[in-house]
Order: C-alpha cells, then sequence, then structure tokens
C-alpha cells in the first residue's frame, strides 16, 4: 500500500519501513516497465507489488542502465598523438613552402641587383660618349664582305666621300696620309688604320676606289657596297651625305654634297674623336695620341 501511495502521493507520503528500497523503487517507477528486470513483482498498472528480495542472475547482478548504450567507438579511444603527428606534418609542410617561397625570392633580388648593377656600369662607361659609330655591312676592293667586327682590335681613322669629289676630298685624304705616316713616326703609338667609304655607289666601283686611293697612302682600305647598304653606314655615323640635282640620261658628272669629317675609332669599335677640316696633321696626332694613351689607361684600370 506504500508503494502505491509513493507512485499517486510521492512528495506527501513519509513511509515507515523499507524507506531506502521503497525510495529506490519511486525513481525506478517513473522508468518504463521495460527497463526493470523482468523477475521483479510488477502489476500491469507497471507498480511493484512486493517488496521482498529478490535474487537477480548471476550475469544480471551487476548490470546498470548504462550497460544498455552502444559501445564507444574504437576512434574515439585513442590519444593525442594522431592529432600531434597531423600537427607535425602540417607544419613541416607549410615550412618547406615559406623555405622555397624565400630561396626564389632571394634569388629574384640578387638577379635584380646585378641587372641594376650592370646597367649602372654601362650608363657609366657611355656617360659623355657621342652617339656615333654602329655596325655596318660594306665590301672592300677586292669584293669581299666587311663588317664593322672585322676591324676590331685596331685604331681607324674614317673618312666618306666619293672618287669623283674635285678638291675636298682628295685633300682630307692626303692630309689623313700625312696623319698615318707621323703616327708610324711615333714609337709609343700603335699602329693605325686609314679606311674610305664611298657616298657615291652609283659610280664608285671597287675597282676604281682601289686605283684611286693608291694616289694617298698605300695603308688605305676601301669600301663600298649598295645604296642602302652605304645609307645605314653614313646613318651610324652620323654623315650626311646627298647627290646632286637629276641628272640626263647617260650623264656622270655630278657632285655628291657630304659632311666633311674623319672619325678615330678605338679598338672596341667606339668612336673616340673626330676632325674636321681646319684640323691640321699635327694637332690631330697629337689628340690621337692622347686619346691611346686614355683608353689603354682605362683598359688597365
Amino acid at each position: 500500500r506504500c508503494c502505491r501511495a509513493v507512485q499517486t502521493f510521492p512528495r506527501r507520503c513519509v513511509p515507515t519501513r523499507h524507506s531506502r528500497l521503497l525510495s529506490n523503487c519511486y525513481h525506478t517507477s517513473t522508468l518504463h516497465t521495460s527497463s526493470l528486470h523482468p523477475s521483479l513483482p510488477v502489476n500491469r498498472n507497471g507498480v511493484l507489488t512486493s517488496t521482498r528480495s529478490v535474487t537477480l542472475p548471476r550475469n544480471s547482478q551487476n548490470r546498470t542502465l548504462s550497460d544498455s548504450a552502444p559501445p564507444l567507438n574504437k576512434n574515439s579511444r585513442r590519444g593525442p598523438l594522431p592529432f600531434m603527428l597531423a600537427s607535425f606534418g602540417f607544419c613541416a609542410v607549410i615550412s618547406g613552402i615559406a623555405y622555397v617561397y624565400s630561396e626564389n625570392k632571394k634569388k629574384e633580388i640578387e638577379e635584380e641587383r646585378k641587372r641594376k648593377s650592370e646597367e649602372q656600369k654601362k650608363e657609366r662607361t657611355s656617360k659623355g660618349k657621342a652617339l656615333i659609330g654602329g655596325p655596318f655591312v660594306l665590301q672592300n676592293t677586292e669584293g669581299e664582305r666587311v663588317t664593322d667586327r672585322s676591324f676590331l682590335g685596331k685604331w681607324l681613322l674614317i673618312y666618306f666621300g666619293f672618287t669623283f669629289c674635285p678638291d675636298i676630298c682628295p685633300e682630307e685624304l692626303e692630309k689623313i696620309g700625312e696623319i698615318v705616316d707621323l703616327l708610324d713616326k711615333t714609337p709609343e703609338a700603335p699602329e693605325i688604320q686609314p679606311v674610305f667609304i664611298s657616298v657615291d655607289p652609283k659610280r664608285d666601283t671597287p675597282e676604281l676606289i682601289k686605283s684611286y686611293l693608291l694616289d694617298f697612302h698605300p695603308k688605305f682600305v676601301g669600301l663600298t657596297g649598295t645604296k642602302e647598304q652605304v645609307k645605314r653606314a653614313t646613318k651610324a655615323y652620323r654623315v650626311y651625305f646627298s647627290e646632286g640635282p637629276d641628272q640626263a640620261e647617260g650623264a656622270n658628272e655630278y657632285i655628291v654634297d657630304h659632311s666633311i669629317v674623319t672619325f678615330l675609332v678605338n679598338p672596341r669599335g667606339e668612336f673616340a674623336a673626330n676632325f674636321g677640316q681646319r684640323t691640321s696633321p699635327e694637332e690631330a696626332v697629337n689628340k690621337i695620341v692622347d686619346k691611346m694613351n686614355q683608353f689603354y689607361q682605362d683598359s688597365s684600370s
């Protein structure tokens, strides 16, 4: 009766006997009947009908409600080691990527520094030099192909003219011959090569140039080419030239207007100095010797 009272009036009933057992029964009665052991005496309303001791089967004496919970997952029993290994691997990958990126960045910075250093060096080297001289492709009096690189390692005196010139070209070529003779007599001066480039390829054939230059100095080298080749050479040395007024068909008497300048070129193929019509052979020789000494001093340093 007391158990029934506990179920009906749980807060007002204060049992006098078997209080601990009844209290347990009260709490257990709130559970579904299926959760109780089948050997316990309960009625159809799910209320215990007796307080006698019940001996549970041996295999269920220690059974609790938690025994019905599903077993733990095997992965949940693992310690922190897998997480630590994964963290270490992730850190190693990130460190490797950062190292490779850092090395590539260092290489890029070093290459950029070298490039800027070379550009600054070239700028210092070319600073103050006139933009005169450059590549050309012509042919000599033997019909052989000659370029600016054919003269590397030699000092040059280059003059642009034409064989039909009545007076100015012969005077300048004679002066160049005197300069060459004076330099040959100067012990400290290296050998120099005089070069004549025709600005009249229409009339100046290789054979004509060869015989023409023999009147001035035996060391002269004569060059000519097509009209386009001559234009490129004169453009490189900033030389102006222009044929005279149009002539009648078959006419061969005309004047070519051109710059009157002699160019000194060093063994690297670079412009070193120039001499005008009013420069005497002695003045030219002194200037050439100074340029030669300066060139070799700069090369040694």
